[in-house]
């Protein structure tokens, strides 16, 4: 709506009466977007000085709204994606504001999405403005810059409506000045929409990010029983595990001691390491056997080697 005020000035009507015996009071000559809280068009008219009595109903606040008449391209449904403007349309949709499904505008925060001008047809006073908050506001108010508001203030009918008139007056401004100010305005305005849909994207592909984390964070806080119930199992086996082998190494250092003893080495340390263990008995062995020692050593050997390998083998 701004950039088509930059194209044409549009009409000022009074409560959208514009039929061909009503002609304007006014026009509508400059459009701004404005994002603050929320996001809006603030416009600047002028009222031509032969109605005077609207001119002071609205500089004494007793019209204060405005309405204006446009036409979107497509106007969807916010419930289904309807639109009243589409090929399935019909003049019972528009006119009763509901839709195929039945979702009427208006009722249970269903509201309609005009994407797109078709057309800006003028603007009006009026006594209720259709939209919140559409009023007129003063200059103290106004989001222009200080040269549009001295324009607007100061400037003569003639000059706001911008005609080739001979004057010795200095101008207020430079005309080129201005139009190099409102395209400016513009690009700006352009390119912050711009960056506004890329970061709705953006926040678009986190939330979708997000919510597949809390997908995956849910799907594990459901196996976390389980894990835990197999990590018990193997603790268990684990700790029976190191019992069975913590019996085991206590018998086969009992078995290295009778083995030296037997051979004679009374005072001789059992190794520490498991493999030095092992290693001992079978040294300790091949030397009983080569070494030619009598039967009886041999026997003590078997008969007190006996018990200990029995026992290692109950523990098992």
């Amino acid at each position: 709506m701004a950039l088509a005020l930059e194209t044409e000035t549009r009409p000022l009507q009074i409560m959208h009466n514009h039929s061909g015996e009503d002609l304007p009071i006014g026009r509508v000559f400059r459009g701004q977007v404005v994002d603050g809280q929320d996001t809006e068009l603030r416009v600047l008219f002028w009222i031509d000085k032969t109605h005077e009595d609207k001119i002071k109903q609205v500089d004494n606040g007793t019209i204060d709204q405005v309405s204006v008449g446009v036409l979107p391209k497509p106007m969807i449904c916010s419930a289904d994606g309807f639109d009243f403007f589409g090929p399935d349309a019909d003049i019972e949709h528009l006119f009763t504001g509901t839709t195929p499904d039945g979702h009427t505008v208006g009722e249970n925060g269903v509201y309609c999405k005009m994407v797109g001008l078709e057309a800006f047809f003028e603007t009006s006073l009026v006594g209720q403005g259709g939209a919140q908050n559409a009023r007129i506001v003063n200059s103290d108010q106004s989001h222009f810059s200080p040269h549009m508001k001295a324009l607007a203030a100061k400037t003569t009918l003639d000059r706001l409506a911008l005609t080739a008139t001979a004057t010795t007056e200095k101008p207020i401004m430079d005309i080129k000045e201005l139009l190099a100010e409102l395209r400016s305005t513009e690009k700006e305005s352009m390119k912050v929409s711009i960056q506004n849909e890329q970061l709705k994207a953006s926040n678009t592909a986190l939330t979708a990010e997000r919510d597949a984390l809390k997908t995956q964070l849910e799907a594990a806080n459901q196996d976390e029983p389980a894990v835990k119930t197999e990590l018990a199992e193997l603790k268990t086996k684990h700790q029976a595990t190191e019992a069975s082998l913590s019996a085991a190494d206590e018998a086969l250092r009992d078995i290295c001691k009778r083995v030296l003893t037997a051979a004679g080495q009374v005072d001789a340390e059992v190794p520490a390491k498991l493999e030095d263990v092992v290693a001992k008995i079978t040294e300790t062995k091949i030397n009983l056997v080569s070494g030619g020692r009598s039967k009886g050593a041999e026997g003590d050997l078997e008969l007190s080697a006996t018990p200990a390998v029995a026992s290692f083998r109950t523990r098992r």
